[in-house]
């Protein structure tokens, strides 16, 4: 079952990117029933001899109680909602802080910002491990949720990922694109017909799943549009990024790999290979809640 985003982490950085982290947060708060937001700091390890440490033994309350002055002050200029918010700073290293506040917390989406710098460390990293959906800003980006773009195989996976799109957009007017990458099998060339041939024979059978999907879960106030796309050499992500480049979306959502523990610590090729080549384009990746359970157990050597 699709349930509402109630809680949310909005993790700043203590850069010119936390006022558009703020306002965004805010956006999506307004469609996704959310009824709490915490904005997470970490400050990282200061690193200091333990001999200073012991000389001034509030030098790290006092750094925490500034920076959450300062984020007050932010929330204060740019967060302008009705929904409770609160301030928790932390120490330590990002991933593992990141991770451990969002189990405690039960949240149900992590927002994380992305600097246009090619810089996909922090986000692999939390996505690969985070006990629920996540949500990636590039710098500059206003999120908006007028044309969203979800790559479909039909598998578990991408049904999370329509089902948590069809929640979010019930009440707005979106254009969500449903894409379905075929490919010709090695095999064709015992069918008698020609590339081209059985090319268009797998955008038939494309089309049709499509058109079902789409039957099966439109409402009459969204707009589902099919996408058929023929990938020649092999990659299915890169062809799905410059389809919702050409379109102009607002926002890509994908599904994450991971049921057990184990299997948590991998989000799927498809979903890391996004990470690391979209910096443009808001990406939401969508887990099962409840699908790593027990993972904190795993973070003892994250920094």
């Amino acid at each position: 079952m699709i349930t509402p985003l109630k809680k949310i982490i909005v993790c700043l950085g203590h850069s010119d990117m936390d006022k558009e982290l703020i306002e965004n947060a805010c956006s999506i708060s307004k469609i996704a029933g959310t009824e709490e937001i915490t904005f997470l700091n970490i400050i990282k390890d200061f690193n200091l001899p333990e001999s200073v440490l012991k000389e001034f033994p509030d030098l790290l309350d006092k750094a925490l109680d500034e920076r959450k002055d300062e984020i007050k002050k932010l929330i204060g200029s740019h967060f302008k909602c009705d929904v409770s918010t609160k301030i928790l700073v932390r120490q330590g290293g990002e991933t593992k802080e990141i991770l451990r506040a969002a189990d405690e917390i039960k949240s149900d989406l992590i927002v994380l910002g992305r600097k246009k710098v090619s810089d996909s460390v922090l986000s692999t990293r939390v996505a690969r491990r985070s006990p629920c959906n996540l949500l990636l800003i590039p710098e500059g980006v206003e999120l908006k949720f007028d044309k969203i773009f979800i790559p479909v195989d039909f598998s578990d996976y991408s049904s999370l990922s329509l089902g948590r799109t069809m929640l979010l957009t019930k009440e707005l007017k979106s254009k969500v694109y449903l894409q379905n990458v075929y490919q010709v099998p090695s095999s064709y060339r015992y069918s008698g017909k020609t590339y081209e041939e059985f090319a268009e024979i797998m955008k038939g059978h494309a089309t049709k799943d499509l058109e079902i999907l789409i039957k099966n879960v439109a409402k009459d106030s969204q707009e589902l549009i099919p996408v058929c796309s023929l990938d020649k050499d092999g990659k299915i992500i890169d062809l799905a990024l410059k389809e919702a480049t050409k379109k102009k979306v607002d926002l890509i959502v994908m599904g994450a790999k991971g049921r057990t523990t184990t299997s948590a610590l991998f989000i799927g090729s498809k979903s890391e290979r996004m990470i690391r080549i979209n910096e443009d384009i808001p990406l939401m990746i969508i887990r099962k809640k409840g699908a790593v359970a027990g993972i904190l157990e795993s973070l003892i050597d994250l920094s």
